[in-house]
């Protein structure tokens, strides 16, 4: 059930006060008006379906120019929002905050669309169209907070930077809370780079008031520094050298996972000694479903490695949540890259402002989606929108009599 809205609620202007001063005209209403309905519109978020539910003076026309607008820039207003969430949830309670970087792809079915590329996931996955785009999510006691998202343009484009480029830009430009006393950054194999590694290395020397480390999954084509390589060692170790590890659901899930770890001090080429463990479900399974973990933090247990690397899917739900329930990628855009990316930074943005408005709706220690919060404030504007309506009519009445 939906109903038009003819102002925007107190709360929601409150908490988008704050952001930049870069607007030209009505855009700051504007977008105020795009991230409020993103928010709330359970159905899909085309500028059309949108503009139905505003005033008239509202239109899918405006909202079509406000993306068009040049002279703004999506990514300083998700950093504004983002680096406000941080400060106003809760903070760890350990110091300890993660961040994890993963790729994905929005569906399209236009070809004119300059920025919509042809790919896939891997040999199983099948081909797909649409566009592509890295996203950075911090992640701590249960919450997850996307901070930052880059496009990913085709290798055609003059422009193209490849995936790791853009996550270790993001990286580099994140700024940890105060609070954060350990950064472990962590990404699954395609993330596991010298460079993206050589990055946190070099982020640990710069910042002073806090650790850096990172836990990565590599492939096993690695080298150590005697020039062998990790291939052998996967291969080749007894089953009997694995120990069965027991590691927390994560998620506030009840029950426990059991892996098989082995882990041993290495140097690798390039990056340094760094902690390897060895990881799969089962003891009897074979060598090519062993995952390989890394980290340069020497105090890790194989346990805790392996519990920080089960973390990362926490972005694989934030994905979920950013198409099921914010529509990325549902805007009809074309004509240039600006569009495109500021199509899913509105996504973005809408997710971050449901969680800046309800969080308190998110109970410490139990399991949330971006859904139960969108429910919660659907009630909420609703209530405030008849109220709303009975004060003016009354008003109105008043005035007449």
């Amino acid at each position: 059930m939906m109903i038009a809205f003819t102002y925007l609620p107190g709360f929601v202007t409150l908490v988008l006060r704050g952001m930049p001063n870069v607007w030209r005209g009505r855009h700051r209403l504007l977008l105020c008006w795009r991230i409020f309905m993103h928010a709330v519109s359970p159905g899909r978020k085309t500028l059309e379906e949108m503009a139905r539910w505003t005033p008239a003076s509202i239109t899918a026309w405006r909202f079509g120019r406000l993306l068009k607008a040049a002279y703004w820039n999506v990514h300083l207003i998700v950093h504004w929002l983002a680096q406000d969430l941080l400060v106003t949830l809760p903070p760890s309670t350990n110091g300890i905050l993660y961040l994890f970087g993963d790729g994905s792809h929005a569906d399209k079915r236009g070809t004119k669309n300059p920025v919509a590329q042809k790919g896939r996931i891997s040999q199983q996955h099948p081909w797909f169209f649409g566009l592509r785009f890295v996203l950075l999510l911090a992640a701590w006691d249960g919450y997850r907070v996307p901070v930052s998202f880059r496009l990913i343009l085709p290798k055609r484009h003059a422009h193209y930077r490849s995936e790791n480029t853009l996550f270790r830009e993001m990286v580099d430009e994140f700024i940890p809370p105060s609070w954060a006393k350990l950064v472990i950054v962590g990404g699954d194999a395609a993330y596991g780079s010298k460079a993206n590694m050589r990055m946190v290395q070099d982020r640990a020397k710069a910042d002073t008031a806090r650790r850096w480390g990172f836990v990565f999954a590599i492939t096993r084509t690695w080298k150590t520094v005697e020039e062998k390589t990790l291939k052998n060692l996967v291969t080749h170790l007894p089953r009997q050298y694995y120990q069965r590890t027991q590691v927390p659901r994560e998620m506030a899930r009840k029950g426990r996972r059991t892996f098989w770890t082995y882990h041993t001090r290495v140097c690798l080429r390039h990056v340094g000694d760094v902690t390897l463990v060895l990881s799969k479900k089962g003891r009897n399974v074979g060598p090519h479903n062993t995952k390989l973990l890394v980290t340069n933090l020497a105090e890790l247990t194989p346990r805790q490695v392996v519990s920080i690397y089960q973390k990362r899917w926490a972005i694989e739900l934030v994905h979920w949540e950013l198409k099921s329930g914010m529509g990325l990628g549902q805007h009809q855009v074309s004509g240039d890259k600006d569009r495109s990316e500021k199509s899913i930074g509105i996504a973005v943005l809408a997710y971050l402002f449901v969680l800046r408005a309800c969080h308190r709706e998110i109970i410490p220690g139990q399991p949330w989606s971006i859904f139960q919060l969108q429910h919660a404030l659907r009630l909420r504007v609703m209530t405030n929108q008849v109220e709303h309506k009975v004060k003016v009519k009354m008003a109105k009445t008043r005035k007449a009599a």
